[in-house]
């Protein structure tokens, strides 16, 4: 009877707390949804005319810039405009994992202005007005789990404009790094490949965590490939070492010519006399020096052809020059996805890469 009398009372007590509680109170207490929406892939909030005039154009001059170097072009971002008021209506559209919301401050007409003002508070309009500085607030798990939200903004329009010439590469890398944990728990939710991670190692005494996904199609005592096959892509890794020369220094024409030389060897189909080799017939090879792993590196981007056969895709090279070992180490990721975007395919390939060390 005790027992049966305390039940009662404890579940009167919870009611009467659920009841007193503020409509604020009540919304913490619910469960926060997770963030939907792919990785590289940006709800933009803004009014139509910011949307529509230079502002806009200037922001999506560098968001939706081309990704190098795909067979097709592909923008870097992909964007999904929204009016304020479509963002205000549509209550699933605040659980994107991306979201852009821009204004100036002192459009005291623009819905999107006013909701920058209230998320950023009084002390952080006035900030923005005397700090040139301070022109991004960026908030995690506004509305969602796995969210980031970036009001971006200035005193005025003109000062708005200039925080997109001169800030873009900083909302870049705030969501670079929100989509590479992403990809992360993506490309490594199944497992890992441990025996040719183990390979890997064995071969080369290099580190790279290799997904599950991807096996073992070839070694050798100078060479390891391994790739993963679906229904619709062939994402593959090669990885070869030479010695350190004058022929191997981390130069685009040593480059081209290294990577020419070991697809002729290492890749062809079934076709008698075909191979792949580097196509910058269209498309010039995309160069970058590049630290990897606290190493000289050098990063090419570029599409591959077979020779003698109708295959392509997109490649990227890392040459990382290893003086400790005296050697040049190439790690090479090759796409075939014909009829597919190359870009989620060719950033997974380097999230594997990002793994490297020696």
């Amino acid at each position: 009877m005790q027992h049966h009398l305390s039940f009662i009372i404890t579940t009167i007590i919870l009611i009467s707390l659920l009841f007193s509680c503020t409509q604020e109170q009540r919304t913490s207490i619910a469960i926060t949804p997770s963030a939907y929406g792919k990785v590289d892939n940006i709800m933009v909030v803004a009014d139509e005319y910011t949307w529509t005039t230079t502002i806009g154009d200037t922001f999506r001059n560098y968001f939706e810039a081309l990704y190098p170097v795909t067979p097709q072009p592909e923008p870097i971002y992909d964007l999904r405009y929204k009016t304020p008021k479509q963002f205000k209506e549509g209550k699933i559209l605040k659980t994107h994992r991306a979201i852009i919301i821009m204004g100036a401050l002192d459009d005291m007409n623009d819905p999107a202005s006013a909701e920058i003002r209230k998320a950023i508070g009084p002390e952080n309009v006035e900030k923005a007005k005397k700090q040139s500085n301070y022109r991004i607030a960026i908030h995690r798990d506004r509305w969602a789990q796995g969210q980031t939200v970036i009001y971006w903004f200035g005193p005025t329009r003109e000062e708005l404009l200039k925080t997109v010439k001169k800030d873009y590469q900083e909302v870049m890398k705030q969501f670079n790094k929100a989509d590479t944990e992403l990809f992360i728990q993506q490309i490594y939710a199944p497992g890992s490949n441990t025996d040719a991670t183990n390979a890997i190692y064995e071969t080369f005494k290099i580190d790279l965590k290799i997904p599950k996904e991807f096996a073992l199609a070839n070694i050798d005592s100078n060479s390891i490939w391994l790739r993963r096959e679906t229904n619709k892509t062939s994402s593959n890794i090669f990885i070869y070492t030479l010695p350190l020369a004058d022929s191997t220094a981390l130069s685009p024409e040593n480059h081209k010519r290294i990577r020419n030389q070991l697809t002729k060897v290492y890749f062809s189909t079934h076709i008698e006399n075909s191979y792949m080799q580097i196509d910058d017939r269209v498309l010039p090879i995309y160069y970058q020096e590049m630290t990897f792993d606290k190493k000289e590196a050098l990063q090419a981007r570029g599409l591959w052809g077979m020779v003698n056969d109708f295959m392509g895709g997109s490649f990227v090279t890392y040459m990382i020059k290893d003086p400790a070992n005296n050697r040049v180490i190439i790690l090479d990721g090759f796409i075939h996805a014909p009829g597919q975007k190359k870009r989620p395919e060719m950033r997974k390939l380097d999230m594997i890469f990002s793994t490297f060390s020696s």
